[in-house]
């Protein structure tokens, strides 16, 4: 081989470790790259990693602090509160708990609940309620138990407990509130026995007020029908006298007698019988619904709102009263309490009609979701304001020289209040009145 061809050799095998070199320092280049943002990345985690390290620091804090603020504030609360562990042990109470049970912290912390105080919780229920239902459940509400204990004697307590807070090695803190309802209840059972006594009572006066009034009728029937007989013979009397010769002057006197004194008298004893058999009738319509019983039972509203106004169709003819119902929709209640609901807003509607312009009336309906609302509304004199509080007392009448004695307002009241609805008056002086009644769905 030549000089030439050596030299050749030579050159490739350099232009070759060149290429190589080029070619491991572009791999370093690339490696070194890599590295670079590997360390970036790393630095990126640790950063990161320090902030939640922080965060998880801050919120443990926040934690313990909501924990000891949360213990705080049970400590110092008015009502027995007491935090007990998911083994059911005493971690801490409020004072009010130790003063109501005279207890002391020494007695209970650490302590099983239903032990402290020598053993004074020692109620095989409580026990059970506690050690076996709690830990299952997250919240227990108005449990009652009735306990005589040791310190404090009989007692009813009312408990209520939940869960306080959840550890990640699933044991649990709850909270234990006990509410001394003794007096409460106590007060329920005197509340149910006075409520007994007065439906006794009621009973007893609505029975009384029927014998009374019925009774009072016999009477009333009888001087009714003696000054029927006495205007009989009163009128047979003044015939007598027509053909009897007698001075000027006693004649005088018993034509005065007999056509103006006596006339008169018996006038106003036909206008008290009469408003005392109508005083009598409206007592006993009183005594009746008092004792009447009520049978609840689904009303068609269009066929009973028909046979009310087929019952007032003279007067509402006679009146020229305009008189239009919209569709009504169906309720439940005692029918012949509710036909005498109606009828009795009808009539004082047609009642106090205003005679300087045609009457109008309207009776509408509509369902909602706890009650069906139906509104009996007119065009006709109104009530004044200071009159509005009265109009379901009873005997109140908003116009003495009506007919009528002032009880229907007042039934209406009582027949909505047997059936547990409400009613509401809305009027204004010759702006017409708007009864509205709610009866439950």
């Amino acid at each position: 081989m030549d000089e030439k061809d050596q030299f050749m050799d030579e050159l490739n095998h350099l232009r070759n470790k060149v290429i190589d070199l080029e070619r491991e320092n572009r791999l370093f280049k690339e490696t070194e790259k890599k590295l670079q943002a590997a360390n970036q990345q790393l630095l990126a985690s640790e950063l990161q990693m320090s902030a939640n390290e922080q965060e998880l620091m801050d919120k443990e804090a926040l934690t313990r602090q909501a924990l000891e603020y949360a213990e705080n504030i049970i400590s110092t609360v008015r009502e027995p509160l007491i935090i007990l562990d998911s083994d059911l042990h005493v971690v801490s109470a409020s004072q009010f708990f130790y003063s109501t049970f005279k207890v002391s912290s020494k007695e209970t912390e650490r302590e099983l609940f239903y032990n402290p105080g020598n053993n004074q919780w020692d109620i095989p229920s409580f026990k059970e309620l506690l050690a076996k239902i709690l830990p299952e459940k997250t919240v227990i509400e108005n449990y009652e138990i009735e306990h005589d204990f040791e310190k404090i004697g009989k007692k009813t307590m009312l408990l209520n407990a939940r869960e306080l807070q959840q550890k990640k090695d699933n044991k649990r803190r709850i909270l234990l509130s006990i509410q001394d309802i003794t007096e409460r209840k106590q007060a329920e059972q005197h509340l149910k026995h006075l409520n007994t006594e007065l439906e006794a009572k009621t009973n007893e006066l609505q029975q009384i007020l029927y014998i009374t009034t019925h009774d009072l009728r016999s009477p009333l029937v009888n001087i009714q029908g003696f000054n029927k007989e006495l205007g009989t013979s009163l009128k047979e009397l003044t015939k007598l006298f027509e053909g009897v010769n007698i001075p000027a002057a006693v004649k005088e006197r018993l034509s005065l007698i007999l056509n103006e004194e006596i006339p008169e008298a018996m006038h106003f004893i036909t206008s008290s019988t009469n408003k005392m058999d109508a005083l009598l009738t409206g007592l006993l319509t009183l005594s009746r619904l008092g004792r009447q019983k009520t049978f609840f039972k689904d009303i068609n509203m269009h066929q009973l709102i028909q046979d009310v106004i087929d019952n007032f169709k003279y007067d509402i003819n006679k009146n020229n009263v305009i008189l239009s119902v919209s569709d009504l929709p169906d309720c439940k209640g005692d029918e012949f309490q509710i036909n005498q609901l109606f009828s009795n807003l009808l009539s004082n509607a047609l009642k106090f009609l205003d005679p300087e312009r045609p009457g109008n009336i309207r009776i509408s309906g509509e369902k909602g979701n706890e009650y069906i609302k139906f509104t009996v509304e007119d065009n006709g004199i109104g009530i004044h304001p200071h009159h509005q509080e009265k109009v379901f007392e009873l005997f109140h009448k908003l116009d003495p020289q009506k007919p009528g004695i002032g009880l229907g307002m007042n039934i209406v009241n009582q027949i909505v209040d047997k059936h547990k609805g409400k009613i509401e008056l809305e009027s204004e002086v010759n702006g017409g009145t708007k009864f509205i009644i709610f009866i439950p769905i």
